[in-house]
């Protein structure tokens, strides 16, 4: 039996054992470790990392509606195609993005892509939208300003925006053209009515006898300005004795000294009409022939007879035109010049010769280039108009700075042009925020 020193001892042992476990290591020489408390920090961050971007992930497979989708947002279902335009919470399907642009303000317009699973259970109204509004309009960069060319093909013509640039004729080249019984000079931007009857001769005196008159359509010809008739110039009172000069109205003068085409028409109130080198011509062929050539007077008897407007039409060509080379029947063009005060329509050298299908044709055609449009004006106060890629032009009606934002476009994005070049586009339905809220007729 232990003795009270025996236990004393193994008490003794017990203890010196547990303070050399606690200072000595693990049984076996190995190093315990004390605890990181860092780990379960780490590892709750990086859980709570991988819950956030699945998340992201499963929001970019399966994406919802946005904050602020109520409203002024154009959704489309990715799955179906389907278009709605927000309304206070109401989803209301559009028939065309163009429309959803005219109802929504320019800076508020977004695009938000879905899966119609997002919209099922979100209210639908009524559809709206332009029937036969465009979808697309086109960019801002690919609108044409100047590469605008109408070609008499056939019986038609052919409106091509874009893709080539027909090169203008120089102002003092001109061609004769015929439409229905009319007779017309081209030249510039102008057209100069000829009265048939007296064509031979007026002809040779502009400088154009030896063209062949060619067929064109009416719309080609309104593309030009009307100019005054190119006709035999006549003096009223020819023949009256002009006090103070001493000739008859009616007689051609020259100051000596001066150019030899600086010549004055004498008028019977004692004025000085100026006599261009074509109204010369003209002239020599009304009344003012009967008073033989040119007459030449020193500058002091001149000096006290005032200078009227110019003798003839106001506006006629200044100069004897010559003919357009290499003109023929097919590829009589028309095309547009800019200038800083609006763009204006001039003769344009002659297109590539029709196919034999073309010299056939009796329907005009617009062609644009693809992806391409414009935005125009026809004249200084007509309407805004977008021509779209696909040749059909689409009035703006009331087209303010906002509306024309709307649109994707900016005021000075808008060029102006003569309105008879609009004339020969197709119309589309006008585009405006009226129509566009509206709910299109079922056809019956």
């Amino acid at each position: 039996m232990a003795t009270k020193k025996d236990l004393v001892e193994a008490q003794g042992f017990s203890r010196r054992r547990l303070l050399s476990a606690f200072s000595g290591g693990a049984p076996g020489g190995k190093e315990l470790e004390p605890a990181k408390p860092l780990r379960a920090v780490i590892a709750g961050i990086t859980l709570s990392a991988m819950v956030i971007l699945g998340g992201l992930f499963f929001g970019l497979v399966r994406p919802g509606l946005p904050q602020g989708w109520e409203n002024n947002r154009l959704i489309v279902a990715k799955d179906s195609g389907a278009r709605y335009l927000s309304v206070d919470g109401t989803l209301h399907p559009v028939i065309n993005t163009v429309s959803a642009r005219l109802l929504i303000p320019a800076k508020e317009f977004s695009v938000l892509t879905v899966d119609q699973g997002a919209l099922n259970k979100i209210p639908v109204g009524s559809t709206i939208g332009i029937p036969g509004g465009p979808d697309v309009l086109p960019s801002r960069k690919s609108l044409e300003v100047d590469a605008w060319t109408a070609r008499v093909v056939g019986q038609g013509t052919e409106l091509t925006i874009g893709d080539r640039t027909a090169k203008p004729a120089k102002e003092t080249e001109g061609i004769v053209v015929s439409r229905d019984q009319d007779l017309f000079v081209i030249a510039g931007g102008t057209r100069y009515p000829v009265d048939p009857a007296q064509s031979t001769s007026v002809l040779r005196a502009v400088g154009l006898d030896t063209q062949t008159p060619l067929p064109v359509t009416g719309d080609w010809l309104n593309l030009f300005a009307a100019g005054d008739p190119l006709a035999p110039l006549n003096v009223e009172g020819a023949g009256t004795l002009v006090p103070g000069i001493n000739l008859p109205a009616g007689s051609v003068i020259r100051q000596m000294g001066a150019a030899s085409d600086d010549r004055y028409l004498l008028l019977d109130n004692g004025t000085l009409a100026p006599l261009t080198p074509i109204a010369y011509r003209l002239a020599l062929l009304g009344n003012a022939a009967a008073y033989g050539e040119e007459v030449q007077r020193p500058p002091a008897d001149l000096a006290g007879l005032p200078t009227a407007k110019n003798a003839g039409g106001q506006v006629w060509p200044s100069r004897v035109l010559t003919p357009l080379a290499g003109i023929e029947q097919g590829t009589v063009q028309a095309t547009f010049l800019a200038s800083r005060d609006g763009r204006s329509t001039v003769l344009a050298q002659p297109g590539p010769a029709p196919s034999a299908r073309d010299a056939d044709r009796v329907e005009s055609s617009v062609s644009v280039a693809r992806g391409s449009g414009a935005l125009v004006r026809g004249g200084r106060a007509g309407t805004v108009t977008v021509v779209d890629s696909t040749g059909i032009a689409y009035a703006v009606p009331g087209a303010t700075s906002d509306i024309i934002a709307q649109l994707g476009y900016e005021d000075k994005d808008v060029t102006t042009i003569p309105a008879p070049w609009l004339r020969m586009i197709p119309s589309g339905p006008e585009l405006s925020a009226q129509a566009a809220a509206t709910t299109p007729v079922s056809g019956g």
